[in-house]
């Protein structure tokens, strides 16, 4: 009878210890092993006054413009801009190849979207590269020159050229797939858009990285005013005013 307890209790305590790792394991939650890619401001070397905050547009721009990929996901800008918050780097206008993948591996990046870009003799330039996080090591490099009033020209063509490097064989451990479309689809890049539209659309997105609403608000009215079919500059005027 004692050994026919003994089974017993040790079968009960068996089964006890299945059923709580059984539970554990079902608690456990999924790791999300989607590829990550982040775009991160592109620095200014120019001395146009105001020009730096367009890589405020420009980042919020592209990463729009890529976000209805499939099989991968872009960091959203206001998560890179609690990033550089905290690290301290959110008035730094250059950011270095180590910091750069400081902030990469932070916002748990496979690949960053870096560049740069100027303004001379009635030109604009803006150069773009795709980086490896761990190795920074340059798979692509793109770049798309153009006059001041042919912003979302530049922006369209910079979003183009990552479009098809996401959707290639390119990047290791990324696929990504164009978006099933059913209809029409409303464009949110604004037909023309100018380089000072641009800036102004910088300018709010910063206003509100401050907390200042109403500069903010004023900034993406102004937006829209030159460019009311600007409909990523419309959605973030909703989002403050609700």
């Amino acid at each position: 009878m004692k050994n026919a307890r003994l089974v017993t209790t040790f079968l009960a305590a068996a089964l006890l210890s299945l059923a709580g790792l059984g539970a554990a394991h079902a608690a456990a939650p999924k790791v999300d092993k989607t590829p990550t890619l982040a775009v991160l401001y592109f620095d200014y070397s120019g001395k146009t006054e105001g020009m730096d905050l367009l890589r405020k547009g420009l980042a919020q721009m592209l990463i729009s413009d890529l976000s209805d990929l499939d099989g991968v996901r872009i960091v959203e800008r206001d998560r890179l801009q609690d990033i550089l918050n905290e690290l301290e780097l959110n008035k730094t206008t250059k950011i270095d190849k180590q910091t750069a993948a400081r902030i990469g591996k932070l916002l748990g990046a496979k690949y960053l979207v870096l560049g740069g870009y100027f303004d001379l003799m009635g030109t604009l330039r803006v150069d773009a590269r795709v980086v490896e996080t761990e190795t920074g090591r340059v798979v692509r490099s793109f770049g798309a020159a153009g006059k001041p009033e042919e912003f979302i020209v530049l922006e369209s063509k910079l979003s183009e050229d990552l479009r098809k490097l996401l959707v290639s064989d390119a990047l290791e451990g990324f696929k990504a797939r164009p978006p099933v479309r059913t209809g029409d689809a409303p464009d949110k890049r604004p037909k023309k858009l100018k380089t000072e539209t641009a800036i102004k659309y910088g300018k709010a997105l910063d206003a509100k990285d401050r907390g200042d609403k109403e500069e903010a608000k004023k900034e993406l009215e102004g937006v829209l005013a030159e460019a009311p079919d600007f409909t990523l500059a419309a959605a973030d005027l909703d989002s403050l005013i609700q």
